[in-house]
């Protein structure tokens, strides 16, 4: 339990540094009072469910692959971070062990929803892959109700919706926007198992609650269209104003922004083809002059007041966010060396450099302190957390330096002079490409 706790504060604490802003929209959807399974779609290896332990600060249990259990010590480390193994046919050989290693993670959950505020993290889409789409529903959710209402047919439990929406995913300090649907309550379940046979049970509220997470999600239907939907998305994001250093919010304007504009992209795809052509050129166009000029999107959303506000900033943080940088970047230097030659899969880059940053950072504060010690004693710690600090006021620096730069290509060459208005043109048209 105290390694538990230790743990999810330093997550939290990490979860501040990796991500520029998080989103978590309709909280109150979760029942204070009750039992709570969350069905959330996987996009992210064991980040989605670090994200939905640390932020909800409920007592949440996740499904993690059976396979990282089977070393005595592992079982019980992973089980302490109440972590609970589902084991799939791929992950062990003999099936009667599956089976009875399944049941035994049943019961445990059944348990742990009895008690009061217990609340279970299921991915019913079964694997973890990095897009901006939901898979087919496996069966776990619904047979995990089916078993908890024929022990205990009078439990008070809800099945809540989840979509985790990553931004850039496998991208350092991109933002990502957790919506919590509308619950399922088990007594529909019930009065549905009434009257439907078991197969017909598992497939309509299978479709419920596909529609349900799909309703909570950014979702591109086309896999070919990606890169020009990041690259509208990103526009879109640009133009939400936000405070500076802001990181929690909970409107859902700007996800219901992001959800037209993908549906919009959907559309025009499937049922205007000459249409969508001319979008994707003019994206392309776009995105061509921008790179040309080697300036991002963003600064051609700011007014003078913003640009202003970015050199000011820019200039007097210079000094101590480049020294904050140095200090800390023997650890981004090992996390980024981890990451660039040990992960192959796109959907564990966020969860291997959150991770390995995670516990470096802790490694990296206690090095600090010894090395300073010698020199200001205790104060070190309070040195060491300084030169910590610093290291993190960089990366906004380093947002505010690169939007410094752009402005001064495009305000101090005769490139940037020359184009600037045929940009801003070319954005505005895409912008209101739909309207």
């Amino acid at each position: 339990m105290i390694l538990y706790w230790i743990l999810l504060n330093n997550l939290y604490i990490s979860l501040r540094t990796y991500f520029r802003r998080i989103y978590l929209i309709n909280v109150g959807s979760i029942p204070p009072q009750k039992a709570v399974i969350l069905a959330a779609n996987h996009g992210s290896a064991f980040l989605d469910g670090v994200l939905l332990s640390v932020l909800l600060r409920r007592k949440v249990y996740v499904y993690v692959r059976g396979d990282i259990f089977k070393k005595k010590w592992a079982n019980i480390v992973l089980r302490s971070l109440r972590l609970l193994p589902i084991y799939r046919t791929h992950d062990i050989d003999d099936r009667n062990a599956q089976s009875s290693y399944n049941k035994k993670t049943l019961e445990e959950s059944i348990d742990i929803l009895k008690k009061k505020n217990g609340t279970l993290v299921i991915f019913p889409e079964g694997n973890c892959v990095s897009e901006r789409r939901l898979r087919p529903m496996k069966n776990g959710v619904i047979r995990l109700c089916l078993e908890i209402l024929e022990k205990y047919p009078q439990i008070d439990l809800d099945v809540v919706p989840v979509g985790i929406n990553y931004s850039n995913p496998g991208q350092f300090r991109q933002e990502v926007c957790i919506n919590l649907g509308t619950p399922i309550s088990i007594n529909k379940i019930k009065k549905l198992s009434e009257k439907l046979s078991n197969s017909e049970l598992i497939k309509e509220f299978n479709n419920e609650l596909y529609n349900a997470i799909e309703n909570e999600m950014v979702i591109i239907n086309d896999k070919s269209n990606d890169l020009i939907a990041n690259q509208y998305l990103n526009m879109a994001r640009n133009q939400y104003k936000l405070s500076f250093f802001g990181f929690f919010k909970k409107s859902k304007k700007r996800f219901i922004a992001e959800k037209r504009a993908a549906n919009d992209i959907n559309n025009i795809s499937e049922h205007n083809q000459e249409k969508f052509e001319l979008f994707r050129k003019k994206i392309a166009d776009y995105s061509n002059d921008l790179k040309e000029l080697n300036i991002g999107d963003k600064v051609l959303s700011l007014n003078l007041a913003e640009k202003t506000s970015y050199i000011l900033f820019t200039i007097l943080l210079c000094v101590p966010s480049v020294v904050g940088f140095i200090v800390n970047y023997p650890r981004v230097f090992f996390t980024n060396y981890i990451t660039s030659t040990k992960v192959k899969k796109a959907e564990f880059v966020d969860s291997v450099i959150f991770g390995v940053g995670s516990i470096s950072g802790i490694l990296y504060f206690v090095i600090l302190v010894l090395i300073l010690i010698p020199f200001f004693g205790y104060k070190a710690i309070y040195l060491a957390l300084l030169l910590r600090l610093m290291g993190y006021l960089f990366w906004f620096w380093k947002e505010s330096a690169i939007i410094t730069l752009d402005i001064f290509r495009i305000n101090f060459t005769s490139k940037g002079r020359n184009i600037i208005k045929a940009l801003k043109s070319q954005r505005n048209f895409i912008l209101n490409f739909f309207e």
